[in-house]
Formats: C-alpha cells, structure tokens, sequence
C-alpha cells in the first residue's frame, strides 16, 4: 500500500511496519537511519559466479575477542516440505512474544513466500516470515538469563503445518573464511541454533539467553506489581492523555521527547532535520490527531514483573482522529514529509506501553 493512498490509521500502520525494512528509507537519510548493530551482514560467499549458502564456523583468536552485540530470532510458518522448489507459501496467523514474562508483541503475520536458502540435517533452511533483533526489546532485557517465549496461532486452525524457529548470536566481528572449495564466506553470527515443529492449530518455542548488551535499569530489582489501586489506574491514565497531547501545537514538548529517545532501538531520528521540514506541524495541518483513550477502552496487564503493560481495548491504545479531508491532505504531503508524519505518529502512539513504578509511587512510561 502506498503511503499516501489510505486513511490515517491505515497510513499510519502501512508505514510504520515498513520502516525497518523499507527500501524507501534509504532515500530519506537526513531524517531517518537504522543502527546498525541491528543488521547483521547477511552470509556472503563466491565460488566463481554461484552463492554458496553453507555457514562456516567463526573461529581463531578474532573470534573470541568478539563481543555480542545483538540476538535475533527468527520465525517462519509454512505447509510443508518444499521439495526442490525455492521458495514455499507462509502461513498467515498471529505472532506473540512475551520477554521475561512481559508481553511485547502480538502482530498479525500475513501469508506471503519464503525462499528456500539450503538444508540443514534438520530440514530447509528458510529466510524469515518474522524476523525480531531482541536488542530492540529494551529495556525489558537482562544482562543475566533472558528468555524469550514465542506463540503463532494460525489464521485457519484446521491446516496442517510446519515452523521453523531460529535463532543467532551476533558479534561486533565479521569472521572470513575460505571453504575447501575455494569460496570465501563472511558473517558475524557467533552461534546459531533453532527447532522445528509440525503440527495443527498453535505452536509455542522458547529460547533462554545472554543478553551482555543489555542496559541496566534501577527498576530491575523491583519487586513484582500484583496488583492495581485506582489511584494506580488514574495515575496510569494521565500519563496516557499526556502522551496523546505531545503530538499538539507548539509541538516543542514532542520534538523534545522524541530527541531524547534512546538510540539503541534500531530507529534514529534526525530531528533537527525533522523540524526543518515543519513534520510534525504539516502532520496537524493535514489532520494527524491523537486522542487520549478512555478509562475503559484501557486494558492494564500485570506480568509479574515490576512492569504493568497498557494495551487498548480494541486493535489500538491510541484512537486516531479522522477530520473530513485528513484523506486527501496526507496524500498531497511529499513523500518524505508523509512517511515522517507515520513514523512519528508510530512512535508516539505503539499499539502498547510499558509503565513501572518509581520507589517515590509515581508512575513513568519506560521508552
């Protein structure tokens, strides 16, 4: 869907879910860039003009002053073995991961195609229907054991399927080697490991892990929330009307938050450059609104963690106004201009908040 061709909502969710992978990033550097400890050089080999797709082992003394930087996993449905093809139909459904014990995703997964890049002993090897860097999952990581539990219920619950669960460690190294074949490979996965199942209707994985990169927070040893006073909910509740307020002239207390967001999420913004390109105020005059959500459009989750999870009632935790012509004025903004607006709109409004409780009882969103 282009971006300048729907409704708000549909603008709004057509190009965020497009903006770490999008081609069209490239060509709006000046205000958007993705980091790169969360892209991993894909496995690149030559053996005269064929791809060689075999991993070799990282090994020697670089590789073990390598340090992780990152842990992906991957995840793809599909109806069965391939046989020579190359590439299979994916299963549409839904995907959930919950972190630690706190939920972070729930994401319709579409059908689409998975290439077929080798086989293993264990089976094909295929690129990802879901692909999830954990960095990006801060601060809810740990620097001691991790684990990370992921859930894909189909769209049909009577067809029979298989799932391929993957997962690789990524270093601050790319390792290079020769195969005995002459093919030099390049990567900078430190290990690799994953399961598959087959089966009807929904299919759970999970995966323990090291996260060394993750950032220590002060509320990690917090005891458990279990339960919620009202004073808790009310609280709860102005800081979500504040949050929808951000995106409001004079736009200063947005442009502030969203320079001080932390950088290590995958997306940066150049917001300088943003607010040379007036973005978030070409946004409102086109008709861009959040409005705070009710009390009781408010699902508030305890996970017990110190983090309560604030997820709408219906698809979204943020309604979005649409004004009579919002439609055609989003689609008249330039390119760049629009995709900014989305973006920004994603940002200030994800389709859930994360909220502890500080020692002095006020509550915080954890951004």
């Amino acid at each position: 869907m282009p971006c300048g061709d729907a409704r708000v909502e549909q603008r709004v969710a057509a190009c965020w879910s497009r903006i770490l992978p999008s081609p069209r990033l490239s060509a709006i550097p000046t205000l958007f860039s993705t980091d790169s400890r969360l892209r991993r050089p894909r496995l690149r080999a030559s053996l005269a003009a064929a791809l060689v797709t075999v991993l070799a082992p990282a090994v020697g003394p670089a590789a073990a002053r390598a340090e992780t930087v990152n842990v992906e996993v991957s995840f793809t449905p599909y109806p069965g073995a391939p046989g020579q093809a190359t590439e299979v139909r994916t299963v549409a459904g839904r995907v959930e991961v919950v972190l630690n014990g706190v939920p972070m995703l729930d994401n319709p997964l579409e059908a689409g195609k998975a290439l077929v890049m080798g086989t293993g002993p264990d089976g094909p090897e295929l690129s990802p229907a879901f692909w999830l860097p954990v960095r990006g999952l801060q601060p809810v990581l740990r620097r001691g054991p991790n684990l990370l539990q992921l859930r894909f219920t189909p769209q049909d619950g009577r067809i029979h399927y298989e799932s391929q669960f993957r997962w690789v460690v990524v270093t601050d190294r790319i390792i290079t080697t020769t195969t005995a074949e002459g093919a030099t490979v390049s990567t900078n996965q430190a290990a690799e490991g994953g399961e598959r199942r087959e089966g009807v209707g929904p299919v759970s994985f999970e995966h323990r892990f090291e996260a060394p990169f993750a950032r220590v927070e002060p509320w990690h040893g917090d005891p458990p929330v279990v339960t919620l006073e009202s004073a808790d909910r009310s609280a709860i509740q102005v800081l979500l009307a504040r949050r929808a307020a951000l995106l409001a002239p004079d736009f200063s207390a947005a442009y502030a938050y969203l320079a001080a967001l932390p950088t290590d999420r995958g997306l940066r913004l150049d917001v300088p450059a943003m607010r040379r390109e007036r973005c978030l105020e070409r946004g409102h005059a086109a008709g861009v609104r959040l409005l705070a959500p009710a009390p009781d459009q408010v699902r508030l989750i305890t996970t017990g963690s110190p983090v309560v999870v604030a997820r709408g009632a219906g698809p979204s935790l943020f309604p979005l106004a649409n004004l009579p012509g919002s439609e055609a004025r989003l689609a008249a903004l330039p390119d760049e201009v629009g995709l900014c607006v989305a973006v920004v709109t994603g940002v200030l409004s994800p389709p859930q908040l994360l909220l502890v409780k500080g020692p002095d009882g006020q509550w915080r969103v954890l951004d």
